[in-house]
């Protein structure tokens, strides 16, 4: 391939995604801030502007997401775009026409941006740089470095064009088998993306990097809301909210595990930090990078819990923030059903202690009220998770298990263990799991679970009157340790209920840790008051020590998750070619190019039509370009058991299918492919210079009609 014809790929995703970040202004902030406008929710009009940024944020979040379902399910995708540039439009008259009555009544406007405000710009745009120089990939000549969060994330682009090309529920585009089938998972991100590149016409890649950088901004505001509004910050506010932002860098001693590993067993450094763990407690830092949508349903459900929190402080009698909590409820569920699940069973709980204990039967009433609302909104989501006709692997969606942090083996090896297991695998391996569970999450949790620990000891000890709220927070944090260390789910081999499910237990830890160290701060400056004041002195000083040397070391862990991202894949390739390994040793070269023939396809062939890559992959980074580049309709993704039918579709064909494929990308002529591609729906093969296809020169490969025709990469129609 000619590179100097190209233009810089590098380069190109950096403009894109910088170009993507404001796209997403009438989806992240216009709806929100027409809609907190509009209702007047908590005094909004009379907020500062900055004020008001931080409502609109979480808010639109909630509002664009139920709303485009709803609108994408029974209008269209087209549909939802013209509501988001409706919104974007009638939000700048909004701005204008409040602009030109405060002037008329000599009313300046209050923008709120000092104290501080230019610190927490800096740190806005440090995640920026951070979030885009991880996720682009790196080019130099003919060879592309792919970042290692494109592992995930190259699944979820392909999700995005999938509602990008078939619409509101989207198809499974990982699987074909005789007619296309829904796609059965939460995918209501994937609808404020697809809307977002419809309205710009930019990359879906660059929107997707974009959407990471606005789930750290969604996640920073909700921050900030419960700092003012759920902890009362008062005038330590904007200092604790630039501490709390901080802390957001701040992981476990995953650093410590990974060296334990590296010297005491021999085992490389893993492509994520976070890889030890068997159940990992995923860094602030890693969620966003890796899975930026579940995030933005912890928003959702901590600003409907605020909501409601606030919801006393309404004299209406029609509670407009039960309502809204309602719909960000409905939002996060089909946001992500793992957190929306944790934080369903912990608010449950909480609600349960407020009768019994705090003798409030109101909140009985609100968190039915809100159930109701959330449930209404989302029936026909639930509709078609459990009447659609595609099948899904395992036999429930969650199941009870001890959680499974530290890999348990020698454990299990200790004689008394051993004579368990002869009688009872099952339970020595429970039992060994719960000895595990407290050193897995002081490795997994650091700082946090030191800061936990305070507060929780000054409670039982009675040395402090705590306010309502951190006695909340108290409380959520125990009763989501507990769900997440006893339930796991059961659909996939990974307990992505225990990984993403933490996200609540994280956020309250994050504030109660903000409150430790500002409070610690102010107590050395005299300037620490009431409760506060009380945990501070408590605290000896040793422990202080401590927390500082956990915070180090969390640091440290999160630098070097950042450095991984980005040079694991070029570490590897160097090594698997000294080491002669085919698989490996030109992956770059091959990340280069799947990026430039898919792109020339893109001109060339419908995006209705059905592709077919080799589901065979020398190593899966490959599987990760192809999902980047295919932007259509595939057979299978893999030739694997399940060949991408878990997200919908039945799997009876997988088999047949697979074999057949497979059996075109070793060796077959041009009137087999063609009737492969016949019986199952393909219109166009893809062939690369590394499918083993590629070098039979009698083969399909240089006997079909080429479409896009390169040195290396071959696009051919099989019809």
């Amino acid at each position: 391939m000619m590179t100097a014809e190209i233009p810089n790929i590098t380069l190109q995703e950096i403009r894109g995604s910088l170009l993507a970040i404001p796209a997403f202004v009438p989806a992240m902030v216009c709806t929100g801030y027409l809609t907190a406008w509009a209702t007047n929710l908590h005094n909004f009009r009379q907020r500062s502007l900055v004020e008001r940024l931080f409502w609109s944020l979480p808010l639109s979040l909630g509002v664009s997401t139920i709303g485009a379902y709803w609108i994408g399910r029974f209008l269209s995708l087209d549909a939802v775009v013209a509501v988001f540039a409706a919104s974007a439009l009638a939000c700048v008259a909004l701005l204008a026409w409040e602009w030109r009555e405060r002037r008329r009544l000599n009313q300046p406007w209050v923008i709120g941006f000092r104290p501080l405000g230019s610190t927490a710009l800096a740190l806005a745009v440090l995640w920026v740089a951070v979030a885009i120089l991880s996720l682009v990939d790196w080019q130099n000549g003919d060879k592309l470095y792919i970042s290692t969060v494109a592992y995930d994330q190259s699944a979820r682009v392909d999700w995005t064009y999938a509602v990008l090309n078939t619409g509101v529920p989207p198809f499974n585009p990982l699987y074909l088998y005789k007619n296309p089938a829904p796609m059965r998972s939460y995918y209501f991100w994937y609808i404020i993306c697809a809307a977002t590149a419809r309205l710009t016409f930019l990359s879906i890649r660059a929107i997707f990097i974009a959407s990471c950088v606005w789930s750290g901004f969604c996640l920073a505001a909700i921050a900030g809301l419960y700092l003012k509004y759920f902890l009362d910050c008062g005038n330590r506010l904007r200092r604790q909210f630039i501490t709390t932002v901080l802390l957001l860098l701040v992981t476990g001693l995953d650093i410590l595990a990974a060296l334990w590993e590296l010297l005491s067993l021999q085992r490389p450094f893993s492509p994520d930090l976070e890889h030890w763990s068997l159940s990992q407690i995923t860094s602030w830092l890693d969620s966003l990078l890796w899975v930026p949508h579940h995030i933005a349903s912890l928003v959702t459900c901590m600003l409907a819990f605020l909501l409601v929190w606030i919801s006393e402080e309404d004299v209406r009698p029609v509670k407009l923030p039960l309502i809204l909590a309602g719909c960000v409820s409905a939002s996060a569920f089909g946001i992500s059903i793992y957190v929306t699940f944790a934080f369903f069973l912990t608010i449950v709980a909480w609600t349960i202690w407020q009768v019994r204990y705090e003798h409030s039967l109101r909140k009985a009433y609100v968190f039915l009220t809100v159930c109701a609302v959330a449930t209404f909104l989302i029936l026909p989501y639930l509709l078609e998770l459990t009447h659609a006709k595609s099948q899904m692997d395992g036999g429930g969606v969650f199941t009870l298990a001890v959680r499974e942090m530290i890999p348990p083996d020698k454990l299990l090896a200790w004689p008394i263990l051993r004579r368990i297991a002869a009688d009872s695998p099952a339970t020595a391996r429970t039992f060994a799991n719960l000895v595990l569970l407290i050193p897995g999450y002081i490795l997994e949790l650091g700082f946090y679970l030191l800061a936990l620990l305070i507060y929780t000891k000054a409670k039982w000890r009675g040395r402090a009157p705590f306010t309502h709220a951190h006695r909340t927070l108290i409380f959520l944090t125990l009763v989501a340790i507990t769900f997440l260390s006893v339930i796991r789910s059961s659909v996939l081999s990974s307990n992505d209920f225990g990984w993403r499910g933490a996200l609540i237990m994280q956020f309250t830890l994050l504030l109660l840790g903000s409150e430790l160290i500002t409070h610690w701060r102010d107590t050395t400056r005299g300037l620490s008051i009431t409760v506060q004041r009380q945990i501070a002195s408590i605290t000896p000083e040793w422990m202080r020590s401590g927390a500082s040397l956990l915070i180090f070391v969390g640091l440290v862990s999160t630098t070097c998750q950042i450095f991984l991202l980005r040079t694991y894949l070029p570490l590897l390739e160097m090594q698997e070619t000294r080491l002669h390994d085919i698989a490996f040793e030109h992956l770059a070269h091959y990340s280069y190019i799947n990026h430039v023939g898919f792109s020339e396809i893109d001109g060339k062939i419908d995006r209705g039509a059905t592709l077919q890559f080799n589901p065979s992959p020398l190593n899966p980074y490959i599987a990760n370009t192809d999902l980047l580049g295919v932007h259509r309709q595939v057979a299978i993704a893999g030739d694997k058991p399940w060949c991408g039918a878990e997200l919908g579709g039945d799997p009876s064909g997988c088999q047949p299918m697979a074999s057949a494929i497979d059996a075109l990308f070793k060796d077959a002529s041009a009137e087999e492919a063609r009737q492969t591609c016949r019986q199952i729906g393909i219109q166009y093969l893809v062939a690369r210079v590394y499918d083993p296809v590629w070098t039979d020169k009698n083969s399909w490969v240089w006997n079909l009609k080429p479409v896009v025709q390169d040195e290396e990469f071959r696009a051919l129609d099989c019809r």
